[in-house]
Parts: structure tokens; sequence; C-alpha cells
């Protein structure tokens, strides 16, 4: 009885749809997954920084811990630690102060945060593009740096060639606030995450 009474409720629920208790399991799933995702991390910013580095968007490491490049595997911070712009070795915590104490900010072309930044679609990821021009605009870095190729190709909608300083006209010019005339250069570096092999630690300082 109890057998046939399953077999019954089973086919019910299959005249209902086929796919229903496969597709409510993965739509649930999603939605749990969604939940479980972090939010974005707060830029770290300041007028007339020396440097603006721009990140793609944040991991999910980032955004749980609420700092920027916070992945075990990313090689930001030991990189800037050896870059010469700072007296001193600095990690993920130190974002919130590098402003103020060496006039360093981090910011990201797309708020969002994702495992992957394939999870983000190239329209997603262009939409950014007006508010980091403002972020330019109003903040006045000196050099903005994309922490990778790949960032930079979107936001500029040109291949790049090559790391280091980019072409003269490729740069955004703003007034400062007293008026006078200065523009932010861009600056290209290799990605600092750990997945990428393409360039060795020492290439990533330089």
């Amino acid at each position: 009885m109890k057998t046939r009474l399953s077999t019954q409720i089973k086919n019910e629920t299959a005249k209902i749809s086929p796919y229903f208790k496969k597709e409510s399991v993965k739509a649930i799933k999603r939605e749990s997954e969604v939940e479980q995702i972090p939010k974005g991390v707060p830029d770290n910013v300041d007028v007339d920084l020396k440097v603006l580095f721009v990140g793609i968007n944040p991991g999910l490491t980032s955004a749980a811990k609420g700092h920027h490049y916070a992945g075990p595997t990313n090689h930001f911070w030991p990189c800037l630690s050896e870059s010469g712009l700072v007296d001193r070795k600095v990690t993920f915590v130190d974002d919130v102060d590098l402003p103020a104490l060496f006039r360093l900010g981090f910011t990201n072309l797309t708020a969002r945060a994702s495992r992957r930044q394939t999870d983000l679609s190239l329209a997603e990821q262009r939409d950014g593009i007006p508010t980091l021009n403002l972020k330019f605009e109003t903040l006045r870095p000196r050099v903005a740096c994309f922490v990778g190729k790949g960032i930079y190709e979107i936001y500029s909608g040109k291949k790049c060639t090559s790391m280091g300083l980019q072409p003269k006209e490729q740069n955004i010019k703003w007034l400062s606030a007293d008026g006078e005339k200065g523009e932010t250069v861009m600056f290209v570096m290799p990605s600092t995450s750990g997945i990428v092999t393409a360039y060795q630690k020492p290439d990533k300082i330089k």
C-alpha cells in the first residue's frame, strides 16, 4: 500500500512537470549559493593619491574579509611590500591605512564579488567604466595602476601590447582643487592572482 501510494504521488508530480524535482533542487541550490556570496569590498581611496590600484572585482575571500586582494594565493601584498612604494611589510588588513600613510588607494572596475572573473558578463564589467572614470576625475590620482592586462583592455577597449605606462591619449584629464590642470596616467601591471602563471613574482614587482 505504501509503495503504491508513493508511486502515485510520484506520477502526479511528474504530470505537473517532469522536471519539477530536478529543477526545484537546482533553483534552491542557486538561490542558496547567491545568498552565501558576500557583498563587494569598499573602496579605500582619498583625493590626490600617488597610485590608485584598479582590480577587476573582489573575489569571495576578499569580500568575506572586507579587504582587497585577501586571497591566500594572491601575490599582491608580497609584491607591494617589495616594490619600494611602502617602507614596511604590508598585508590586506593594511589597505584601509595606505591612502593616508603612502597615498596608495584601492578600487575595482566591478563592485560585485564572484568566485571567478568569468562569472561576470562583459557587459557587467563595462558598466563600471563610467564610475571608474568619475573616480579618476574626482580623486585625481597621479597613476591608475590596472592589476592585470585584461582589466585594462576591458576599460580602454584597446589591445594592451605592453606592460607599464600606456599611450598618453589614454590619460584622464582633470582640474585640481585650486584649478590647476592635471591628468591621471594609465599603468598596467601583471595580474597578481595565483592562478596566473605567465608572470613570476619579480615581473609583478616591476
